[in-house]
């Protein structure tokens, strides 16, 4: 075990600045961790300090170069190239000079992937290809933040040792052992639930490209003006607070949310009266809910491209702008959707232009929402 004296000599410990702070019980167990001195020399300079053992656990094994990886995997090196880009890998800490750096659990993951080209055609595959990449990063980013922000951020401002910050990171990291194969059964049921919601929309028996959907969005007036006087912290618990009532409320009703966009939820139903549920249920949880912002929406069915996890089309487009007629505290609806969400209460709203459609579009505006669902 190196002395502090070895320590201080290569740059890694301040006898004055460090001599409570936990930095020599860290410098020892990485050392115990199997890090040299070398390594730990580079990640102090890049700040990575504390982070080296988590680091090494998420993304184990020696990264290769592109060349080397492409002769492991045995595709062809356009394939291949195509494959890291649509799974959106960008150089990481270890890698050689210039490169991507691959590990050999990434490349085997690269063959597993091309299975995807024997059932659908090159163009197809690489579109859920990129789906997956985008998706995984996206947790990703989540898991990150949350991290940074419930954890790592109460620790500093307590003055927390190194080495315990240290721990946190590597034991965070240990969340992720196995967590793929504890969701398969999540994603198998994801999978069943969009089928089935493919069935319940279908159009006829030979169309495979467009669906019937009830589409609505639902956004929050003010919020733009609300959140710019927000310090960060109070900005992200708002917005923490916003998603999971969109999720929650909408999920309840019987729709899917599909995204939200900033201050605004877009959701989708295959039964008119589920969408009108969840629109109602939105209104109520944002008025009642949240100080200073009024909500408003839009809601339309019709016919719809899905595409890669999203819904595409003239509906979609309609249901959005009708958001930007509703005052706020009302929910706007074409023709179609009245017609079809019989179990719920319309009143005249008469005719808009709305942009991008080239006739004055008639609308309602909804009174009243359906009876609950029995549980």
């Amino acid at each position: 075990m190196p002395t502090p004296e070895e320590y201080e000599r290569a740059g890694l410990y301040d006898p004055v600045g460090d001599a409570t702070n936990g930095r020599i019980e860290l410098l020892d167990w990485l050392i115990d961790q199997g890090f040299t001195i070398a390594e730990m020399q580079r990640a102090f300079e890049t700040d990575a300090l504390g982070a080296m053992a988590g680091d090494r656990r998420m993304v184990p094994g020696r990264r290769m170069s592109r060349a080397e990886a492409i002769e492991r995997s045995g595709l062809e090196p356009d394939v291949f190239d195509s494959y890291s880009t649509a799974l959106g890998f960008v150089a990481i800490e270890g890698a050689p000079d210039a490169e991507v750096g691959y590990t050999d659990a990434e490349v085997d993951a690269f063959a597993s992937v091309q299975l995807l080209s024997t059932m659908f055609t090159p163009d197809e595959a690489m579109g859920l290809i990129r789906v997956i990449g985008s998706s995984l990063a996206r947790i990703g980013e989540a898991g990150v933040s949350l991290f940074l922000a419930d954890v790592e951020s109460p620790q500093v401002l307590s003055g927390a040792k190194e080495i315990d910050l240290a721990h946190d990171v590597y034991d965070a990291v240990g969340l992720l052992d196995g967590l793929i194969e504890r969701l398969d059964p999540i994603l198998r049921r994801q999978m069943l639930q969009a089928v089935e919601r493919t069935r319940r929309s279908a159009i006829d028996f030979t169309e495979r490209f467009q669906y019937r959907y009830a589409v609505g969005f639902v956004d929050l007036v003010g919020f733009t003006a609300l959140s710019s006087g927000m310090a960060a912290q109070e900005l992200s618990r708002f917005i923490g607070r916003f998603e999971a009532e969109a999720h929650d409320v909408a999920t309840g009703a019987g729709a899917r949310v599909v995204k939200l966009i900033g201050d605004e939820v877009m959701f989708v139903a295959t039964d008119p009266a589920a969408a009108c549920r969840a629109a109602t249920g939105l209104m109520q949880a944002f008025t009642s809910d949240y100080v200073g912002v009024v909500p408003r929406g839009g809601l339309a069915y019709g016919n719809v491209v899905l595409r890669s996890g999203d819904y595409y089309g003239s509906i979609v487009n309609l249901a959005s702008r009708l958001v930007d007629h509703a005052v706020p505290l009302e929910l706007l609806v074409t023709e179609e959707f009245a017609e079809a969400a019989t179990a719920c209460v319309f009143e005249p709203a008469g005719r808009r232009m709305v942009k991008g459609f080239d006739e004055p579009v008639s609308v309602l505006s909804l009174r009243s929402g359906p009876p609950p669902e029995r549980g």
